[in-house]
């Protein structure tokens, strides 16, 4: 997308795939020890973050009225969310007022306590609320407010799109548009020059992806 920001999920995969085919043509170097979790600062933004834990990827967004949070990425490690709030911390004591689930796959929405005791309102697309409300686990937090087409949040400045742009590697998916730091977050279902794996596609709708893929990048 020109003149455009895609944060994707899988983007730290993909890069990690381009390094290994470097280094397969050329002579072999230790590799280098990546850090548990980092925390950067997306390019040419002031107050747009990406959080990575491990292979996931989280972003946030810091305002002078407080801060949105997305995905607390803790499936299998309650330890993720709280060095995530930590993250935050380092950078701002502004309250977190919201915490926006992707969509309601647990390895990406487990462990928003830490965030919904800080204060956060969960939002998610009404689908991933009815489907969390059903399976009832112990280490999700149900979202209170729901998206069904298109939700914007304003906040200290801020204005965020949360946008369901139909059904692809689930029925709840959200995208999150910051329009005028002209940013995208998309969340596994735009797997940047890649084939989904069959995992990936067991609680999915492949037909519509397509579908869904051309309407997220006609955003822009």
């Amino acid at each position: 997308m020109q003149n455009k920001t895609l944060i994707t999920l899988s983007a730290a995969l993909f890069t990690a795939g381009l390094a290994t085919s470097a280094v397969a043509q050329a002579p072999a170097q230790p590799a280098a020890q990546q850090p548990m979790f980092a925390t950067t600062k997306v390019e040419g933004t002031d107050n747009v973050y990406v959080f990575r834990y491990q292979n996931h990827q989280a972003m946030f967004i810091v305002t002078p009225a407080g801060v949105i949070v997305t995905d607390p990425i803790s499936y299998g490690r309650p330890q993720a969310a709280k060095a995530y709030l930590d993250e935050i911390r380092k950078i701002t004591q502004a309250p977190i007022k919201y915490l926006i689930y992707s969509h309601h796959h647990y390895d990406h929405i487990a462990g928003g306590k830490v965030f919904k005791d800080a204060g956060a309102t969960v939002v998610s697309h009404r689908r991933a609320k009815e489907r969390l409300a059903q399976l009832k686990a112990p280490d999700v937090v149900i979202p209170y407010q729901v998206v069904d087409g298109k939700r914007t949040i304003k906040l200290g400045g801020t204005t965020l799109d949360l946008i369901f742009t139909g059904r692809n590697h689930s029925d709840s998916s959200i995208v999150m548009l910051l329009p005028k730091e002209k940013i995208l977050f998309a969340v596994d279902f735009n797997s940047l020059g890649a084939v989904p794996s069959r995992l990936a596609v067991n609680d999915s709708y492949p037909t519509e992806w397509e579908a869904s893929l051309k309407k997220t990048l006609a955003l822009g």
